[in-house]
């Protein structure tokens, strides 16, 4: 049941989002131009093609992303005083495999760039680690395992560490870090992720009734440059990202419905 669930979900997203969408706004068109609808069709496929090409250029990224990556600023000093967190979420992002050769998975730049920021915070407050991520498939470690080992291997973290084995998604890791938290009376929390991702994890973590200080990290475009002329040049990269940016702006709709009791569960 839990397989089909999220199945669907990645199924809807990956149809709801750039470029997905886009093929199937131009499908209809294609089908509407057969219909005898040649004006409607041929907007509808230029409409298409249109907004596939500005997705691929860094001002359409950028004018997806920055609104997410802007949402919170990154955190310059660890909080001092009575009401500071008393431990360090950190989610993971994916894995990949170690070799063609293998079948280990490790994490992917993704998840190590948020594991590098997650283990600086540590070291400077010497609070507990949750690594938050379950198998990526059936029969494989939970990725919460493969991030602690390299949290204690690779980045030599000393503080205690929770991991989080359970969840499949943002909603699964905010509800059962929850879980995790409050078995250790533990009511606020570091949240550390990237930065593109965190406005919809912040969000399921207050749905979830924990207080968490975002500290935002992994960020995707330049900051420094601007825009340029080859800002208008379409780059696979900056599809990416902007079918990125989407996924999360479908995650926060899909996020309100459930707060408005419209869909059932997470």
């Amino acid at each position: 049941m839990l397989l089909r669930y999220t199945t669907t979900l990645t199924l809807a997203s990956a149809l709801l989002q750039p470029p997905g969408v886009l093929f199937i706004l131009a499908a209809i068109g294609w089908l509407a131009e057969i219909v005898g609808w040649r004006y409607f069709g041929r907007v509808l496929i230029l409409l298409a093609l249109g907004t596939l090409y500005f997705f691929s250029t860094a001002v359409g990224a950028r004018l997806l992303l920055l609104p997410l990556e802007d949402r919170y600023p990154p955190l310059v000093q660890p909080l001092r005083g009575a009401d500071v967190p008393q431990a360090i979420v950190v989610l993971g992002g994916g894995e990949v495999m170690q070799s063609p050769e293998s079948d280990q998975e490790t994490a992917n730049a993704r998840t190590l760039v948020r594991l590098m920021a997650a283990a600086q915070l540590a070291k400077r407050t010497g609070l507990p680690l949750i690594p938050s991520g379950g198998a990526p498939r059936l029969g494989a470690p939970p990725e919460a395992v493969t991030m602690e080992s390299i949290l204690r291997q690779d980045l030599s973290v000393q503080s205690p560490i929770w991991p989080e084995t359970q969840s499949y998604n943002t909603a699964a890791n905010a509800t059962d870090s929850a879980a995790l938290l409050a078995r250790h009376n533990v009511h606020q929390a570091y949240l550390v992720t990237s930065a593109l991702h965190m406005p919809r994890a912040a969000a399921w973590f207050r749905h979830a009734d924990v207080k968490v200080i975002p500290v935002p990290t992994d960020y995707r475009l330049d900051r420094v440059s601007g825009l340029r002329l080859e800002s208008w040049l379409p780059r696979a990269i900056y599809l990416e990202i902007s079918s990125e940016a989407s996924h999360e702006y479908l995650g926060l709709f899909w996020l309100w419905i459930q707060e408005q009791g419209i869909g059932g569960g997470h």
